[in-house]
C-alpha cells in the first residue's frame, strides 16, 4: 500500500521533498505508488499535476526507462505526458521498436502511450498499428490513434469514420466514430463536424469533443460567425447539468463571449442573453461555485460582469423564428426569457399553420402556455398530429 504522505510529499512544496519523492518512485518502480498518485489526480490542483510531470521528466535518466514502461501498464490522461514525454526525452531507433512492440504484447494502456508516442515520433512503422487500432473499445487508445494519424496526414481511419458518421444507423457507433473525428481535428475534420452533427442525437456530446480537442484560434479561424455561434449555443447550454464550470478557462469561454458580442446580430444577441441569464444565476449561488478554484471564480466573475455590461436588443427576434429550426428553438428560448408580447401571435400563427416540427411545435405550445396565451392554439389542428406523445403534451397545456 502507498504510504499515507506519499502524494503529501509528490505534491510539496518544498521542492527538495517533492523531486526526492519522485526520484525514489522513479527507481523503485513502484507501479502502486504511480496507480496511487494516478487515483488521486482529480484532487491534485493542476498546476501541481504539471509540475509532477516537469519534475518527472528532468529527473528520469536513460536506464530507468524500465520505470516508464512499468508505469504505463496504468493509464491516466492527467500523467500521460509524464510517460510519453520520458519516452521523448530519450527517443532513439531502439527506444522506438520497444514501443513499437508495446502494440502487438502490451495491455490497452500501453497502447494508448504507445499510439501518443507516435503522434510526436512520426515513424512510418507505426502507421498500420494506429489504423488497426483506430476504432478499438478502449477510448484513449482510439483517440491517441486519430491524433497520430493526423500528424502523419493518413486518412484511411479519417474516411472511414466520416463513412460510418453518413451511413450507420447505430447512434453508438456513429457517436464513437465522432470522438475520433473530433480528436483527429484536421480542418476538414472540423467542417464535417459542423455540417452533420445536428443529425446525431448526440449532437451537445459531439460538440463537447470538439471543444476538448480543438481551441479557440483553430475554431475561430475555420468556422463562420453563424457556426461559432451555434456550437457555442449548444456547448453553453449543457452548462452546469452536463458540463463542469470549471471547464470555462479551458474552452476559452470568456474570449467566444467576446467575439460573439462584436457581431452585432439577433442570433448573436439570442446566445448570449441566454449565456447572461446562466452565468447570472451562476456568479449569485455558491450551489454552483464553491468547488470551483480560484482563477476559475475570477472568470467566472469577469464573464457576468462583461456581459452585464452589454447593450442587446431584440427588435429583430420576430426574423429568427423563419430561421432553421436551431435558431428558431433559441429564439423561444428568449421570447420566453423576456416574455416578449409581440411575438405571442407570430407563434401562434405558427403552430396553428403547421410551419413548425413537433418538437418546436411542442416547445412553441410551452412558450404560449407560460405566458398565458395557450388559448391561441387551434384545437382541431392539434388534433391531426400524428405523434400522439406529442399530441397529449400539447393538449394537456390547453386545459
Amino acid at each position: 500500500m502507498p504510504s499515507e504522505n506519499f502524494i503529501k510529499n509528490i505534491t510539496s512544496k518544498n521542492n527538495s521533498i517533492s523531486e526526492t519523492t519522485i526520484k525514489n518512485l522513479i527507481k523503485s518502480a513502484n507501479i502502486e505508488d504511480f496507480s496511487f498518485l494516478c487515483e488521486k489526480s482529480d484532487f491534485i490542483f493542476p498546476f501541481l499535476k504539471e509540475k509532477i510531470i516537469k519534475n518527472f521528466v528532468k529527473l528520469i535518466e536513460e536506464n530507468e526507462l524500465n520505470s516508464v514502461f512499468e508505469f504505463s501498464k496504468v493509464y491516466s490522461s492527467d500523467f500521460e505526458e509524464l510517460i510519453v514525454s520520458s519516452w521523448i526525452k530519450f527517443a532513439n531507433e531502439d527506444l522506438t521498436d520497444n514501443i513499437l512492440e508495446l502494440f502487438d504484447n502490451g495491455t490497452d494502456e500501453q497502447k494508448a502511450y504507445a499510439a501518443k508516442y507516435f503522434s510526436y515520433i512520426n515513424d512510418p512503422c507505426a502507421l498500420d498499428y494506429l489504423n488497426k487500432y483506430a476504432f478499438c473499445d478502449y477510448e484513449p487508445l482510439k483517440i491517441n490513434c486519430a491524433l497520430a494519424l493526423s500528424k502523419f496526414s493518413d486518412k484511411i481511419a479519417f474516411n472511414k469514420a466520416k463513412e460510418i458518421v453518413l451511413t450507420s444507423k447505430d447512434d453508438f457507433e456513429v457517436l464513437g466514430a465522432y470522438s475520433f473525428i473530433t480528436a483527429y481535428g484536421s480542418d476538414e475534420a472540423i467542417r464535417f463536424i459542423v455540417e452533420n452533427y445536428k443529425k446525431s442525437t448526440f449532437r451537445e456530446n459531439i460538440i463537447v469533443s470538439l471543444f476538448d480537442f480543438c481551441d479557440y484560434e483553430k475554431l475561430t479561424k475555420i468556422l463562420s460567425n453563424d457556426e461559432i455561434i451555434e456550437i457555442f449555443s449548444v456547448l453553453i447550454q449543457g452548462y452546469p447539468e452536463n458540463i463542469s464550470l470549471g471547464t470555462i478557462i479551458y474552452y476559452q469561454i470568456y474570449d467566444y463571449i467576446k467575439l460573439i458580442s462584436t457581431y452585432n446580430n439577433q442570433f448573436a444577441n439570442n446566445i448570449l442573453l441566454i449565456t447572461k441569464t446562466k452565468f447570472d444565476e451562476y456568479n449569485s449561488s455558491d450551489i454552483y461555485s464553491f468547488d470551483l478554484d480560484k482563477d476559475t471564480k475570477n472568470e467566472l466573475k469577469n464573464i457576468t460582469q462583461f456581459l452585464d455590461r452589454l447593450s442587446l436588443s431584440f427588435g429583430d427576434i420576430l426574423d429568427e423564428l423563419e430561421k432553421d429550426n436551431f435558431r428558431i428553438s433559441l429564439a423561444l428560448d428568449v421570447i420566453k426569457e423576456l416574455k416578449i408580447e409581440n411575438a405571442i401571435q407570430f407563434i401562434a400563427d405558427l403552430i396553428n399553420n403547421n410551419k413548425l416540427s413537433l418538437d418546436l411545435c411542442a416547445k412553441s405550445a410551452i412558450v404560449l402556455k407560460d405566458l398565458n396565451k395557450s388559448s391561441l392554439i387551434n384545437r382541431e389542428n392539434i388534433k391531426n398530429i400524428q405523434n400522439e406523445n406529442i399530441k397529449a403534451l400539447i393538449e394537456s397545456l390547453l386545459v
